[in-house]
Order: structure tokens, then sequence, then C-alpha cells
């Protein structure tokens, strides 16, 4: 079988020891803060996480860029080199037009190495929920699955991966635009906390509102207790952004009730961005994802 190998990108929220334990290469998306341009980086190389979510709470002006061309080459063109072809997961197309900038790349360099096999599919996922999936796909390429053959497992399986989130504010998912169901909030409410998931369009958006910490701590462990299936969820991901005190009462709620592990890691800069300080999800491989946008507040 030739080699292959699985890349994915900056709004997969995997950390350094995720990423290197199973192989996993990913993609740069870009943020600027004040104009200033840096790698929407994983492993906090040029700020710290506390860094840039303070920059958040200060109200620095920070952007986003998706997957560049250039960035698409430089990063497959050593892989291509040394015969090993490459599949990318990619953020959902519903949220960053990644997947496109990366076709574009794969059509220049396919005519440079013509004998190499280069795929990008669409996961309408972001965030763990796409972390998880390469984690799983990295999984099944040990298995023993070709290239096709985990092309059509990921087709296969992307719409099992369950999100459960929530944040302190609106104010920054209004600005990034990219949550739908928000015109059932009027305002910041005092208190009053949105609970988004992800559908099969791959767009996010509120199905619900709850009133108070308690009770949006309540509703993320639900999300993943009613998501479960048996020998499907076998862990559950926490990702938070300067909640850590939430996530770990969450982490002890989850594996005392459900007895299974759990892992924290860090919202990146790409969904921190988006989500601002204060967000915090569950995740698990578990039931259908049978929801679309329609299905949100009214």
């Amino acid at each position: 079988m030739t080699k292959y190998q699985i890349f994915t990108d900056s709004s997969c929220d995997l950390n350094k020891e995720l990423r290197n334990a199973n192989d996993i290469q990913y993609f740069y998306f870009g943020i600027s803060v004040d104009g200033v341009e840096y790698h929407a980086d994983l492993d906090w190389k040029d700020y710290t996480p506390e860094q840039f979510y303070g920059w958040l709470s200060e109200g620095r002006k920070i952007k986003m860029a998706q997957l560049t061309f250039r960035e698409a080459v430089h990063k497959m063109r050593p892989y291509l080199e040394k015969g090993i072809d490459i599949i990318y997961m990619s953020c959902s197309s519903a949220l960053s037009g990644s997947i496109n900038s990366f076709m574009i790349a794969e059509q220049q360099l396919l005519e440079e190495f013509p004998d190499r096999k280069i795929i990008g599919v669409d996961t309408l996922a972001a965030s763990v929920t796409l972390g998880m999936m390469v984690l799983d796909a990295s999984k099944k390429q040990k298995e023993g699955l070709t290239i096709e053959q985990l092309h059509k497992w990921v087709l296969d399986n992307r719409f099992y991966y369950n999100q459960f989130a929530t944040v302190d504010t609106l104010t920054y998912l209004r600005a990034s635009g990219r949550i739908k169901g928000l015109t059932a909030f009027f305002g910041n409410i005092m208190g009053v906390k949105p609970i988004f998931i992800s559908d099969r369009k791959g767009n996010n958006f509120a199905i619900n509102k709850v009133k108070g910490t308690k009770a949006s701590l309540n509703e993320l462990f639900n999300g993943i207790k009613n998501s479960m299936v048996k020998n499907e969820t076998r862990e559950v991901f926490i990702g938070q952004g300067m909640a850590l005190n939430r996530a770990e009462l969450l982490k002890k709620r989850i594996e005392e009730e459900l007895n299974l592990p759990v892992i924290i890691v860090w919202i990146g800069p790409i969904v921190g961005t988006t989500c601002g300080p204060g967000v915090l999800a569950t995740f698990c491989r578990g039931k259908e994802v049978t929801r679309y946008e329609g299905d949100g507040l009214k």
C-alpha cells in the first residue's frame, strides 16, 4: 500500500501531543491582531493562550484568515517529493473556504506529481469535532485502510461526532457571523447562555438558551449523556478557552457518572476568535447528527 499523510488545519484544536502521537500534520490558518499577522498556531509558539484570550478581552481587533494556496503547496510538496500521498480533512465548508484553496493547490501539484494522489474531504466539522474525527481516521489508517478507503470512511462517519458548546457572551459570535439562531437572544441578557451544536450542513447554530453557569454545565453534560452509543463512545473531549475550572467540574462529573475518560484541550485561535474567552464545549463520537439549522431557536 502506498504511504499517505493525513493533514488537517488550525481549526481542529488538537494539541502537539495528540498530533504527534497520531502522526497528524496541519495547515496553518492565520490571524491578525491590530494588523500584526500570526499563524493560527495550535502550539502557541508566538503567543500564549492566556495572552491570546487577553487580547480578545481587551477588545483588540482580531481577524481570521483561511488556508492560503501558498501554505498548502509549501506543506504538501515535501511529502509528494518523497512519494507520499496526501489526504486533507478540512474545516467545514460552511465556516471556511479553505477546502477551495486546497483544491487549487491540489490541481497545481498534481501537474508536477501526476503519479501521486491528493484528496481533500470536507468534514463539515470544526474544532474538536474535527479533531476527534482526525484522530479516528489516524487509527483507521493504522488498521490498513488505503487512502481511498479512508476518504470513504470520513464521508460515511462525519455525522457521528457530537458537539455541545456555550459561551460567556454573544459579542464574539455576533462579530464572527458564524453561529446561526442568535436572533432569539435580545442583547447580552445577563446570565443567559446559548447552547449550540454543529448540524449536518456544517453550520453551528443555537438550539437552546439557559440561565446561569450551572444550567449550562448541565446542558453540556446531558448533551454527551444523550448522544452516547455503547462501544462507540469511548472517550469525551472538553474544549475550553479560559474556562478551566468549569472544564474540570465537567470532567469530574463525566468520569464519575458516565464512566468515560475525558481529555481537556485548549480551544485554539480560530475557534477562540469566533467564540471568545469563556468558551466551553463537550465532544464525543456517538449518535448520528440529524439536525439542521432550521431546528434551532426561533
